[in-house]
Formats: C-alpha cells, structure tokens, sequence
C-alpha cells in the first residue's frame, strides 16, 4: 500500500508540475518576469503569492504608485513583500541593538573595580568611547527610515513592466546593474551620513581605549556610511540588487495549505527525493529578451517611489 500510495503521488506531482511548466510558457510575459525577483514570477498555481503573468491593473496596493495602473504586482504579493520590508528593518534594528548594547557593556565597566584601578586617563578614553557610542545610537533612528524608503522603492520595482529600462543587462539576460538617480542616494545620505560618521568617530574612540577594547566584543560593521561615495556604492550594488533577500527566501509562498493530504505516520519513511519533487519548481522560464546586453535609459529613484507605499512603518517626508 505504501508503495502504490508514493507512486501516485509521484504521479499527481509530475503531472501537476508538466502543467505549470506549459502554464508558464503559454501566459507569461517578458514586462514581469525582472530577474532581481526571479522567485516570485508567475508560476501557473493559483494559490502561491506570485507576480502577475503580464500587467494588470489592480487597486489598493501596498506599493501607491501602481494602484490603478498597469503593473506586475497583485494583492496576493503583498504580504510577502512585506516580509520582505520587515525583514529588513529587523536586520537594520538588531544591529543598532548590537550598538546600543554596546554602549551599556561599557557603561557598567565604567562602574567596575575594573574601572576604578584604572588610571586617569584611561578613564577618560573610556568615558569618550562610551559617549560617542550614545551618540551615534541617537542618530540611527534617521538612517534607517531612510534606508527603509530606498528598500520599499526597490520592492515595489517588482511591479515596473518597463523595468528593463531601468537595468543593466548581461547577454544571458541577468540584471547585473540598477541605474539607481543620485538623488536617492542623497536621500538616504541626508539620515545615514550624520550616523556613519558618528560610527566611525565612535569606533576609533574604542579603539584608542584599553578599556573599552576588553570587552571583546563584535561591532556592526557600518563602513558604507562613512561617506556618501561609499554609501551610494552600497546601495546600487547591495540594497538595490537583493530586493527581496531578508526572509522573503523562506517565507511561505502559498495562499493556503495544499489540497494534497498525506497520512503523517508515512513522512518518516519518504525518499528526499520525493520530498523535493514536491517542493516548488525551481526552474524558471527563460525571459523571452533581446539576445544582447543592454544598458539603462531611464534612472530609478526607489527612496521616492518608498515614499508612496503602504507597508506599515512610517516614512519621514522628502
């Protein structure tokens, strides 16, 4: 019986994923099928968070700018390009904790023996560290809503049919560059540039420290915001080109739980490879591109599109 029960299922998932496979090709089209979201293309299910097949017009979006127009984005994508958007902030926030909880670490070494036996001016290059520390931490809030604009805006280029316009492109049809306007960079700039210097200021204090160094602890590496030049770099070849990499990755995909049953007790028992036979396609579609590379003619300013969506954490103004 266990036999004829994993034969069929072999059966139903081959069958089921031939018929995605001709879905895809039958429906899809180039406008949404970006490279950058290549984990959220239309696969042919009904009941998977997914992008369109080709542009539709679609109301109350998440990402402003598109309801009412033709785009590549859907209600159903929604709530995994918001985890996409939190993931991100968490990333962001749990760093400047790592920062803060820094600065208490030295606080209470600044009240140890430790401390007291010290001499003078160690004491005083302590007390520094720790203050420039407390400093920089003020100054983060800033940086990362600004941060969390640029990120929104390059989460909602997943809806651009044009996007093509707005990248560089490999021969083999990957995007290997965003034409991102320096404008967003002066943007983001204009939070994280105070911050990444009050960083870099901090971090030399600690390590001009004694004290501070015995801790032996690892600090956030902040570096891309030394300057604006390295924070632009930063966020054309990091930010803009992994969109969706905070756990959206392994966010679940599926609208609701498969219709497919099994009885549990016969997990234990099943191949790997059936256990990836049932997984999600992970082949994909070739774009129906233009067969050579190809270079930008528009500029995208994700910080401002950011600025329009409905994600749920607040965004200063421009």
């Amino acid at each position: 019986m266990g036999s004829t029960r994993l034969t069929l299922l072999l059966i139903l998932v081959k069958a089921r994923s031939e018929e995605l496979l001709v879905k895809r090709a039958d429906d899809t089209s180039f406008e949404c099928m970006n490279p950058l979201f290549r984990g959220q293309w239309y696969t042919g299910e009904l009941d998977i968070a997914q992008l369109e097949a080709r542009p539709r017009i679609h109301q109350l979006l998440g990402c402003k700018l598109w309801s009412g127009n033709s785009s590549c984005c859907n209600s159903n994508l929604e709530a995994l390009q918001r985890r996409a958007f939190l993931g991100y902030k968490e990333h962001f926030d749990s760093q400047i904790h790592v920062l803060a909880e820094y600065s208490t670490a030295l606080m209470d070494l600044k009240d140890s023996d430790v401390f007291e036996m010290a001499e003078t001016l160690e004491q005083k290059l302590l007390q520094r560290a720790m203050h420039s520390i407390q400093s920089a931490v003020k100054l983060a809030e800033s940086c990362i809503i600004r941060l969390m604009a640029f990120v929104a805006g390059m989460i909602c280029f997943a809806c651009q049919p044009d996007w093509s316009a707005f990248v560089w492109r490999s021969g083999l049809g990957e995007v290997v560059g965003v034409n991102i306007d320096p404008e967003a960079c002066v943007y983001v700039d204009w939070g994280c540039g105070m911050f990444g210097r009050a960083v870099q200021k901090a971090y030399s204090h600690v390590m001009e420290s004694t004290l501070a160094k015995r801790l032996h602890t690892s600090l956030p590496d902040f570096s891309m915001m030394y300057s604006r030049l390295e924070l632009c770099r930063w966020l054309r070849s990091v930010l803009a080109m992994q969109p969706m990499s905070h756990r959206a990755h392994r966010a679940a995909r599926r609208l609701e739980p498969s219709p497919v049953t099994v009885d549990p007790s016969a997990l234990s028992a099943w191949p790997k490879a059936i256990e990836g036979a049932t997984a999600l396609p992970t082949e994909w579609p070739t774009p129906q591109a233009p067969p050579d590379a190809t270079s930008p003619a528009l500029a995208l300013d994700p910080a401002k599109d950011g600025l329009a969506t409905d994600f749920g954490v607040s965004l200063i103004p421009s």
